[in-house]
C-alpha cells in the first residue's frame, strides 16, 4: 500500500516553527471553502438499500469518535453507487468536505497529498525543521491536521479497498472525519463496522429494469423481463449494463431476444461487456468486473473454483467438494484455503439452515468460472470427479424413502438435476443409469409420478444412445419405466416395455438368470393388477421356479416369489391355495432373515390380511399386531411400513364394527403418512380414504364426504383421471349418496367409475363387477322410488 521509496509531492514554501521540541505546520492563508469531491454524477436510476443507507447515517452520526465503516459485497453488486448515492444525499452533513479517493492499485497516501494540494490548494511541506525529510506517513498526517475548513465534519471515501497493510497508519484520527470504505472483502478489521451488500430483490431488481428501459416495455413482456432479472441473478450491474444496451437498440427489439442472446453467448454477451466508457460508475463489464477478483486468487483456489461451476446454481454442501477434491488427489489444505479466500472475496455466498452450513454461488459468477474451466486442460478430470461424487449419493436413494431421508438428501437433487441435464458426457458407462435412476426414485417414491417420470423416460433414451440397444441396463431402464406406468395404471404403456425387458434379458443374460426371475415376476404382477390373473400364474410360478433352480431353495427371492404367487391366488379368492404359500414365505424369511426383519413384517402382514378377508378375525388381529410392532421396533415409529401396518390392523377393526378402536389408528396412520410422505402422496388419499368408508359405515356422512373428495381429488391429480384407485374413490362417493337417497348425484359417479374400470381393468375384474352391480342395485332403487 505504501512505498517508502516515493520521495512526496513537489512544493513550494512549508515554513516551520520551533516550539517545544515539537513542529507545527502553518497552512498558508487561504479562504476555507470546503471542498466536496465525488468523481461521478447522480444516480438517476437508483433502486432499493435504503436500509443500508440508513445504517451508514447512523453509524456516521452515533458519538463524536472517529467511524469507519466498511460496504462490502461481491463485485457488480453496487457498493460504489450506494457510496456515491450516501456521498450525494449527505452533501450538506458535511460541511468539511468530502474526499473521494480509489484505493485500488493506487498509492493511497500520495493520493491523499495529491487531493489536499490539488483540490484544496495547500502546500504539503516535505522536509521537518531540521531539514529531514518527513514520511509519506507523516505528509498524510500533516494533510488531515491541517484539513480545510478547519471545521465541520469530513466524509472520505475509498472506493474498492483491497487490503489494509499499512492502510490504518494513514487514517485520519481527528473525531471530525468519518471514513467510508467499499470493498470485495469480508471483515476488513474487527475495528471496521462492516456492512454487507447483497443482490437486489426480485423487486428491486424488476424496478431497476423499469427506470432503464421504461415501464411500457417491460409491461409489455412482464414475464420475461422478471427471467431476465433471475438470469442476471439480480446483480445491479448486469442490469444497468443489459439495460443500457437495450436502449440503444431499435423498439422492435424485444426483451425476449434479449434473453435469448444471453443465454446463448452468455458472459460474452456484448449487452455485458460493453467496449466504450460512459459517465456511469459501471465502467467495467461483467466479465472484466470478476476478472479482478479471479487474478487476487492463488493457483489451487482457482482450480476449486472451476470445480464450484459445475454445481447447479443453488445450495451445495463443502462435503461434496471435499469428496471430489479427493478423487483428484488435491491436498486437503489447498482445499481449506480456497474456500477462505472465495468466501473473504464475496465469490461464494453462506448460507444456513438446519443448523447447517452451505453455500451457493451468484449466477453470472458460476457462468464466469466456466469460462475459466473451459480454459482448464483438467476440465475433464474435474467433471469425472464430480460426477462420481454425485453417483454415488444417487445409488443410496431406495425406491422408498421416508421424509426423512428425502429431507437429507433434497439438497443434492438440484446438482444430480445438473448432472443428469448437463455433465453426463463425463459419467461412466457404468454409472449413467444411476445419473436418472436416483432422481426417478427420489420422486417416484413420494408418489410424484409426473415428476419422476421424465428421469425415467429420459434414462432409457441416454442408456440405448450410449450403450446401444442391447444392454443389461437397457433392460432394466425399461423394467423401470414400466413400473412408473403400472403405478400410474397406465397398464396399456407398461406392458409391452415389460415384455421388452423380459426378452432382452433373456437374450443376453440367458433364459436362467435371476434378472429373468424379476422381469417375469414384475410382468406378472402387471397381470395380477390389470385381473388377468390366468395370465399372471403361469409367470408367478416360472419366477418362482427358477428362482428356486438358480439360487436355491433357501432364498430371499423365493420367499418373494412364493409371498406374490399367494398374493394373486389372494386377489382370486383362493384362499386355500394362497394360504400355504404365505405360511411357507413367512417361515422361509424366519429362518433366513431371523424373526426380527422387515420381511418377516411383511410376510405377517399380508397372512393376517388373508385370514381377515375369510373372516378369521381372531387369527388375522395378533398377526396385524406381531407385524405392527415388529415394524416399529426395525423402522422405528415413524415410518411409511408402521402407518401401513396401522391403516391395516384399523381396517381389521373397521371390519367388526369395532369403530372407536379403528378410528384413531386410522387418523394415526393418515398423520404419520402426511409427515413421512407429505401431503400429496397416494397413500395420503388411500388413509383419507379408508377413514372416510368409517365414517360412512357410521352414518358420518358430513364428516366423510370432504374425505372421499379430498382422496378423489388427489387421486385424478398424483395418479391421473384413468387409474383403478380412482375408479374405486368415484365409487365409494357414489355410494356415499346412494346411502343419502342423493341418488342423482350417485348415478353418474357410478357410471364414470365403470368406464374406468372397464378400459383400466376389464369387464371381469372383481372391482368392475361391483361397481357395475352398485349401479344397477342404485337404478334399482330408483325405479322402485318412482325415479
Amino acid at each position: 500500500m505504501i512505498n517508502e521509496n516515493w520521495q512526496g509531492i513537489s512544493i513550494k514554501g512549508g515554513e516551520v516553527e520551533v516550539k517545544d521540541n515539537t513542529f507545527n505546520f502553518y497552512p498558508p492563508e487561504k479562504a476555507a471553502t470546503a471542498v466536496k469531491y465525488i468523481p461521478y454524477p447522480s444516480i438517476p436510476n437508483f433502486v432499493g438499500r435504503s436500509d443500508e443507507l440508513i445504517k451508514i447515517h447512523e453509524k456516521f452520526h452515533k458519538n463524536n469518535a472517529v467511524a469507519i465503516s466498511a460496504v462490502a459485497g461481491m463485485g457488480g453488486v453496487g457498493k460504489t453507487e450506494l457510496a456515491v448515492k450516501y456521498a450525494r444525499e449527505h452533501e450538506a452533513d458535511y460541511p468539511g468536505g468530502i474526499c473521494w479517493l480509489n484505493a485500488r492499485d493506487a498509492n493511497i497516501a500520495a493520493g491523499i497529498i495529491q487531493f489536499v494540494q490539488l483540490q484544496m490548494g495547500l502546500e504539503v511541506p516535505q522536509q521537518d525543521f531540521q531539514g529531514n525529510q518527513l514520511t509519506l506517513i507523516q505528509q498524510v498526517a500533516w494533510c488531515w491536521q491541517n484539513w480545510q475548513p478547519a471545521e465541520g465534519l469530513v466524509l472520505v471515501v475509498f472506493d474498492d479497498v483491497t487490503n489494509l497493510d499499512g492502510f490504518a497508519e494513514l487514517l485520519p484520527t481527528n473525531n471530525r472525519f468519518r471514513v467510508l470504505m467499499t470493498t470485495r472483502l469480508r471483515n476488513l478489521d474487527t475495528n471496521i463496522q462492516e456492512i454487507p451488500l447483497d443482490v437486489l430483490s426480485p423487486e428491486e431488481a424488476l424496478e431497476l429494469l423499469i427506470n432503464l428501459v421504461g415501464e411500457k416495455k417491460v409491461n409489455k413482456e412482464l414475464a420475461t423481463a422478471k427471467e431476465l432479472c433471475k438470469w442476471l441473478g439480480y446483480l445491479p450491474l448486469g442490469i444497468e449494463l443489459v439495460g443500457r444496451y437495450l436502449v440503444k437498440k431499435p423498439p422492435h427489439f424485444t426483451l425476449a431476444k434479449m434473453l435469448e442472446q444471453l443465454k446463448q453467448q452468455r458472459l460474452h454477451q456484448e449487452a455485458i461487456n460493453p467496449q466504450q466508457k460512459t459517465l456511469s460508475t459501471a465502467q467495467l463489464g461483467v466479465l472484466a468486473a470478476f476478472e479482478i477478483s479471479w487474478v487476487e486468487l492463488n493457483q489451487e483456489t482457482q482450480q476449486v473454483a472451476t470445480l464450484l461451476s459445475l454445481f447447479a446454481a443453488d445450495i451445495f454442501v463443502w462435503e461434496w467438494v471435499e469428496s471430489t477434491a479427493k478423487l483428484l488427489n488435491w491436498e486437503q489444505s489447498d482445499v481449506e484455503t480456497a474456500i477462505e479466500q472465495l468466501y473473504q472475496r464475496h465469490l461464494v455466498q453462506c448460507l444456513e439452515a438446519d443448523d447447517l452450513y452451505g453455500y451457493k454461488i451468484h449466477p453470472l459468477i458460476r457462468e464466469f468460472l466456466k469460462v475459466k474451466l473451459t480454459a482448464d486442460g483438467e476440465s475433464k478430470e474435474i467433471k469425472q470427479a464430480f460426477t462420481n461424487t454425485f453417483m454415488e449419493i444417487a445409488q443410496t436413494i431406495p425406491q422408498s424413502p421416508t421424509l426423512e431421508f428425502i429431507n437429507s438428501v433434497k439438497t443434492a437433487i438440484p446438482h444430480l438435476t445438473e448432472v443428469a441435464e448437463n455433465l453426463t458426457d463425463a459419467v461412466s458407462d457404468e454409472n449413467l443409469i444411476w445419473a436418472f435412476t436416483g432422481l426417478a426414485s427420489f420422486y417416484n417414491g413420494q408418489g410424484l409420478y409426473g415428476l419422476a417420470t421424465p428421469w425415467y423416460e429420459g434414462c432409457v433414451s441416454a442408456v440405448k444412445s450410449r450403450l446401444g440397444e442391447n444392454h443389461p441396463d437397457v433392460a432394466q431402464s425399461l423394467n423401470n419405466l414400466a413400473g412408473l406406468y403400472n403405478s400410474q395404471g397406465r397398464y396399456e404403456a407398461a406392458e409391452p416395455l415389460y415384455i421388452q425387458a423380459l426378452e432382452l434379458s433373456k437374450q443376453l443374460l440367458g433364459e436362467n438368470h435371476p434378472s429373468v426371475a424379476t422381469s417375469l415376476n414384475n410382468l406378472a404382477y402387471l397381470y395380477n393388477s390389470q385381473g388377468r390373473y390366468e395370465a399372471a400364474e403361469p409367470l408367478y410360478i416360472q419366477a418362482l421356479e427358477l428362482s428356486k433352480q438358480l439360487l436355491g431353495e433357501n432364498h430371499p427371492s423365493v420367499a418373494t416369489s412364493l409371498n406374490n404367487l399367494a398374493a394373486l391366488y389372494y386377489s382370486q379368492g383362493r384362499y386355500e391355495a394362497a394360504e400355504p404359500l404365505y405360511i411357507q414365505a413367512l417361515e422361509l424369511s424366519k429362518q433366513l432373515l431371523g424373526e426380527n426383519h422387515p420381511s418377516v413384517a411383511t410376510s405377517l402382514n399380508n397372512l393376517a390380511a388373508l385370514y381377515k378377508s375369510q373372516g378369521r378375525y381372531e387369527a388375522a388381529e395378533p398377526l396385524y399386531i406381531q407385524a405392527l410392532e415388529l415394524y416399529k421396533q426395525l423402522l422405528g415409529e415413524n415410518h411409511p411400513d408402521v402407518a401401513t401396518s396401522l391403516n391395516n390392523l384399523a381396517s381389521l377393526y373397521d371390519s367388526q364394527g369395532r369403530y372407536e378402536a379403528a378410528e384413531p389408528m386410522y387418523i394415526q396412520a393418515l398423520e404419520l403418512r402426511k409427515q413421512l410422505l407429505g401431503e400429496n402422496h397416494p397413500d395420503v388419499a388411500t388413509s383419507l380414504n379408508n377413514l372416510a368408508s368409517l365414517y360412512d359405515s357410521q352414518g358420518r356422512y358430513e364428516a366423510a364426504e370432504p374425505m372421499y373428495i379430498q382422496a378423489l381429488e388427489l387421486r385424478k391429480q398424483l395418479l391421473g383421471e384413468n387409474h383403478p384407485d380412482v375408479a374405486t374413490s368415484l365409487n365409494n362417493l357414489a355410494s356415499l349418496y346412494d346411502s343419502q337417497g342423493r341418488y342423482e348425484a350417485a348415478e353418474p359417479l357410478y357410471i364414470q367409475a365403470l368406464e374406468i374400470a372397464e378400459r383400466v381393468l376389464g369387464a371381469n375384474h372383481p372391482n368392475t363387477v361391483t361397481i357395475r352391480e352398485n349401479l344397477e342395485y342404485l337404478r334399482t332403487q330408483q325405479r322402485e322410488n318412482g325415479g
